[in-house]
């Protein structure tokens, strides 16, 4: 930080409940800045659950501290609320309390209306990923194309506006292990101009639910006719097109082609699940009825596979990438129903999920990495890189480094992120060893090209009888 006083800064926290801003991120990154002195408040929480609910406080001391400390007013969206009502509602809490920053952390089917509302105002946006996700978009075309006409609108927005700031915590934009692959890639290209050639990302989620809790919901759910595209996917292929832009050689454009996708309903009615369920029904502690799952959440994508042709100005393939996920795989889930979650008083965190993954680069003969993790969601996660180069480009043979406690000990973490881009609202300097590490909305245009992109191969695989085989993303 510069040496200057800042001014003071009162926060819009829209999903400031939720296990990520209260518990994790946000909000711990706000306390950490008054502990050190900055001037923040966070002037309203906007969220359907209630801040001051002592059930949910009793879960999240840092929820707690930022309401004993700040007193921030309670904005609750109303059900089947139109725009035009939670704008009006919006403009009467900033007349109030002007907010100086808004940060977006609900669920991604509802981000919109709140970036929209304060890009067009002004005030500094920082947005949890995906940016921009719109309900039924895994199965509705219509719905799906929205997704990419709402970022644009979002785009031209945010431009229309000098200096105005538009962020995104990206984890592994600053997780050492990925800053480091990138620099490996970006130090080949710089010096031989030898783009990425072929290349997997295989991510292993193990994401575990029984039949009656898809129709629960929780952020990042399948209540709203999306799924796990909509969740952890989107950090992935951020990294796939950072490498691209990174190394982009010869490549102008990416052919995106959907080779497999695995819906809610494809899974259940196969009877693949019913060997756990039936171990962690008897540990139950609650039972939920019975549901009929509704079609948006039948439909909406579980598992899912595409392969990301890299094309030159003549249309030229001059290599491919994949990326695929399943939750179909290895789940360490110990424990049936919870309460707290049948409640919708706690984010549900043990529901066995799984981090493990695999990334599998080439840049042409002369280079090769490979990054992979094998964590269950709570451990302390050890990421693995293995380099090899080509003797005549500097190569000595295969290199590994393993970075413990992978995510905690980075140089910078997503609460770096949070805390440094209030900072920079507020008109002072952080270090740049963080705000290079912050994914600006400008740099994320190729990324949510290739993820609205992937919305549309999915509703157009349910939608036609023959579906689009493949769409075509420029790069910027």
């Amino acid at each position: 930080m510069s040496s200057s006083s800042p001014r003071r800064m009162n926060i819009l926290l829209v999903g400031g409940c939720g296990h990520w801003a209260a518990a994790e991120n946000h909000i711990p990154a706000i306390l950490a800045l008054k502990e050190h002195g900055f001037p923040v408040r966070v002037a309203a929480i906007c969220d359907p659950r209630d801040p001051y609910n002592p059930t949910l406080l009793g879960h999240m001391p840092h929820l707690r501290s930022i309401v004993t400390q700040d007193r921030p007013v309670w904005v609750r969206p109303q059900q089947g609320e139109s725009t035009d009502a939670l704008e009006r509602r919006l403009q009467q809490a900033h007349r109030d309390h002007h907010f100086d920053v808004v940060i977006v952390a609900c669920d991604p089917v509802s981000h919109f209306p709140y970036l929209k509302w304060a890009t067009d105002h002004g005030i500094p946006a920082l947005c949890d990923k995906p940016i921009i996700c719109v309900e039924d978009a895994a199965w509705n075309p219509d719905r799906a194309a929205e997704i990419r006409r709402q970022f644009d609108a979002l785009l031209h927005a945010h431009r229309a506006q000098p200096d105005h700031l538009f962020a995104v915590p990206l984890r592994r934009r600053a997780n050492n292990a990925f800053v480091r692959l990138g620099e490996l890639i970006r130090d080949v290209h710089d010096t031989h101009e030898q783009s990425l050639t072929m290349g997997q990302i295989s991510v292993s989620g193990g994401h575990f639910r029984l039949p009656e809790e898809y129709a629960l919901g929780n952020a990042h759910g399948y209540t709203h006719g999306v799924g796990a595209l909509a969740f952890s996917s989107y950090h992935y292929i951020d990294e796939l097109t950072r490498y691209l832009l990174l190394a982009p050689g010869q490549i102008t454009g990416l052919r995106l082609t959907l080779q497999y996708v695995r819906r809610v309903g494809d899974h259940l009615a196969t009877g693949l699940n019913d060997v756990l369920g039936t171990l962690l029904h008897p540990l139950s502690e609650t039972e939920l009825p019975a549901v009929e799952l509704s079609d948006r959440i039948a439909l909406a994508e579980m598992d899912f596979a595409f392969t990301v042709d890299l094309l030159n100005s003549r249309q030229q393939s001059l290599g491919v990438l994949t990326y695929s996920f399943t939750s179909n795989s290895c789940s360490n889930r110990s424990v049936g129903l919870l309460a707290r979650d049948a409640e919708n008083a706690l984010a549900f965190r043990e529901k066995g999920r799984m981090s493990q993954y695999v990334i599998d680069l080439h840049q042409g003969n002369l280079q090769h990495l490979r990054l992979t993790k094998n964590d269950a969601v709570g451990e302390a996660y050890r990421i693995r890189l293995e380099h090899r180069r080509n003797p005549l480009v500097g190569g000595t043979g295969r290199l590994e480094t393993v970075y413990d406690d992978a995510h905690d000990s980075s140089a910078v973490t997503p609460r770096d992120i949070t805390a440094a881009f209030i900072t920079m609202a507020a008109g002072d300097t952080p270090a740049p060893t963080v705000t290079d590490k912050i994914a600006f909305l400008g740099g994320q245009v190729l990324t949510h090209r290739v993820f609205a992109a992937m919305y549309e191969l999915i509703a157009s695989h349910h939608h036609d009888a023959h579906p689009c085989p493949s769409v075509l993303v420029d790069m910027p």
